[in-house]
């Protein structure tokens, strides 16, 4: 569901896809800094679609209200080179979160979170990593920790270190200080996040299919 880690050149080439207008560079100010370049920004998915081929981009922050949001991240995701997609939300919201890395995102943060970390966070997922809102892991943390009090299983079938990752990116520390916190590479904390997301929105799938009401006759 989610990829496996790559190398990107820098600079890495951002579309922004936000609305309304005067809201489009709430990340502009996160990407002054070397290694960045924010290459077009856009008012509605299609636009920035057609942005992210013309310009070659690396990554698409796109407001997650955005007129064709769905469509674009889908559409971006199965492009040649694959660039990342990343949601920019307005709240913490599991099943948003879960309905993007579904379409094919690569991450979800929120427009009013800490603009200084979102280049950090934006490059981790050029690297192959996910970019999640610390307010989301909590949300991820607690409610399948509360399935698995309920069936004293362990949730979603993640192991030990994968949740112990996900605890501490609800914490709000990224993918390096995590590394340096468990003495691993940054490569092995972003393959742990990884597969805990696509775990967790496996479950989720499987638990809706089997809540959707059955067809009389079925």
């Amino acid at each position: 569901m989610l990829e496996s880690d790559v190398t990107v050149a820098h600079p890495l080439r951002v579309v922004i896809a936000n609305r309304p207008e005067a809201e489009r560079g709430v990340g502009g100010a996160a990407f002054q800094r070397p290694g960045f370049a924010v290459v077009a920004e856009c008012g509605d998915g299609a636009s920035a679609t057609a942005a992210v081929v013309r310009e070659r981009a690396h990554i698409c922050l796109i407001g997650a209200e955005l007129a064709g949001a769905d469509e674009a991240i889908a559409a971006i995701g199965s492009l040649p080179l694959a660039p990342k997609v990343v949601v920019l939300g307005s709240s913490a919201d599991q099943a948003a979160f879960l309905a993007a890395v579904r379409l094919g995102a690569a991450g979800y943060v929120l427009r009013d979170g800490d603009h200084a970390k979102l280049a950090d966070q934006l490059a981790d997922v050029a690297e192959g990593g996910v970019g999640l809102a610390p307010e989301v892991a909590a949300l991820l943390v607690e409610d399948f920790r509360g399935r698995s009090r309920l069936r004293a299983t362990t949730p979603a079938g993640l192991t030990d270190r994968e949740w112990e990752v996900l605890g501490l990116l609800a914490q709000g520390l990224a993918t390096k200080e995590i590394a340096l916190r468990l003495r691993v590479s940054a490569t092995t904390v972003r393959r742990h996040v990884r597969a805990a997301i696509d775990r967790v929105a496996t479950n989720v799938e499987s638990v809706e299919r089997h809540r959707a009401p059955r067809r009389k006759g079925t």
